[in-house]
């Protein structure tokens, strides 16, 4: 019996959790370890008080089909909610509320209806901005790749669109989505969200959200997932170096030992990637770009409130610090208190602030924008910062993004950071982790290593 190729995963978020599973799938033998003792990377939950807590809000789009193959693999598909068309209501602290959504009709026509009647834009920027749609539409970017170079914002001015518009329309869906303002994210890692998200499919768009904490959902299933095809799945274990002969990594440093496997995938933040490295490799220049992402923040504020102030189940707000609230009692349909989580993408100016002059400020915000919420204790309060929440989207990053497969021949990298064609999302992530599982299999052929052998 010819004996199954061994791969070793290092980092248990979603890209090496999508890894170990195509390995597996395949018949390989998979070891994964994270640092954590959880599961999950930075999508994960926690207890705080009693209560589980998100590390952040995190949302998905209809677009990210990866993603979802990912949850209905796991057959955890249940467990998140996904909207039927896209609906996202928009309350701006001077014009009041509007609704961005979806109409039953092709693309891009489907979002001209409530284009029209967003009351943050006057009818002269509705115009520029269908015209502006168009363009982004009809704009090839494999054709361009010098429009990683400039923001999305010059794209837009010098699309006729004014800073009104950039940050009453177009940064309510940049922020979000590349975690930075439109003044400060390349233009075509822009581009890319519109086009997948709003004008490739009428459905691109729909938001999806998990109906329980982050690490319910995943952690469990993941490691049931891996562990049933023969895989071993090991928290509280770092990978804290990699050694490297002639013929390419031949053992890895861990907290359990030392362990030897016939490819290595790196699934860790980009970060702590040099420093694993072999030293053969570490100055090398494919390597020495991985140290020039730099990163941007996001805070999250939880509020737990007495009684029920607020209705809907998430809303983005305009003219106001608050950028999106998502009402977690209404997502996780949950009893008690009311929880309501503030997420702040592109957090700059928060995240170097004391968690109690958050928490006043934002509380004060929402008695403002909500006057259910005036005279109603808040019975908890929780504030989160993620400080390297996601790669900065700034011009110039696609040449600091590494591609999953590197210049040793059994050692490949993945995470959202590394070269997917898509922002620092969950979407990114099972894809980078897809693709590196892909070519650590093409390189055991190589080796003729024998997959799949029972």
């Amino acid at each position: 019996m010819t004996e199954r190729p061994v791969v070793l995963v290092a980092g248990g978020g979603l890209a090496g959790i999508t890894a170990a599973c195509e390995l597996a799938d395949a018949g390989v033998r998979v070891k994964l370890i994270e640092k954590r003792p959880h599961l999950g990377g930075r999508s994960y939950s926690y207890e705080a008080d009693g209560v589980e807590v998100d590390n952040g809000q995190h949302v998905f789009l209809g677009c990210c089909t990866e993603y979802i193959a990912l949850l209905e693999r796991l057959g955890v598909r249940e467990g998140v909610h996904l909207q039927r068309r896209f609906r996202v209501p928009v309350i701006d602290n001077v014009w009041g509320e509007s609704v961005l959504q979806s109409a039953p009709l092709p693309p891009p026509a489907h979002l001209l209806p409530s284009l029209l009647r967003f009351k943050p834009l006057s009818l002269r920027e509705k115009a520029l901005a269908a015209y502006a749609f168009t363009q982004i539409r009809s704009t090839d970017l494999a054709k361009h790749p010098e429009l990683d170079d400039i923001t999305f914002e010059q794209w837009l001015l010098d699309r006729r669109q004014n800073h009104h518009a950039i940050r009453s329309l177009w940064n309510l869906i940049v922020q979000p989505t590349l975690n930075d303002h439109a003044s400060r994210v390349s233009a075509a890692l822009a581009l890319m969200v519109f086009q997948e998200g709003f004008l490739r499919s009428s459905a691109g768009a729909n938001v999806g959200w998990a109906r329980t904490g982050l690490s319910s959902l995943l952690a469990g299933a993941a490691r049931e997932y891996i562990e049933s095809r023969g895989g071993e799945v090991l928290t509280t274990v770092a990978l804290n170096g990699l050694r490297s002969n002639e013929d390419g990594v031949s053992r890895a440093l861990t907290d359990a030992g030392e362990v030897t496997a016939d490819a290595y995938i790196v699934a860790l933040e980009p970060g702590a990637v040099p420093a694993v490295l072999p030293d053969a490799v570490r100055d090398d220049r494919f390597f020495g770009r991985i140290g020039r992402l730099s990163a941007s923040p996001i805070v999250n504020v939880h509020l737990w409130y007495e009684r029920p102030v607020w209705g809907r189940a998430f809303a983005a707000f305009l003219n106001t610090p608050v950028q999106w609230v998502f009402n977690k009692s209404r997502l996780w349909r949950q009893d008690g208190p009311q929880y309501l989580d503030i997420s702040l993408s592109g957090a700059r100016e928060w995240v170097d602030m004391p968690a109690a002059e958050i928490r006043e400020h934002f509380e004060k915000e929402m008695r403002a924008l909500f006057p259910e919420a005036r005279g109603v204790d808040v019975v908890r309060a929780l504030v989160v910062k993620q400080r390297d929440a996601t790669f900065a989207a700034h011009p110039g990053v696609a040449r600091l993004r590494p591609a999953q497969r590197t210049p040793l021949r059994n050692l490949f990298l993945a995470g959202d950071w590394t070269d997917t064609g898509w922002p620092a999302t969950m979407e990114s992530a099972v894809r980078s982790g897809a693709s590196a599982a892909l070519q650590a299999m093409r390189s055991l052929v190589r080796s003729e290593k024998h997959i799949g052998a029972a």
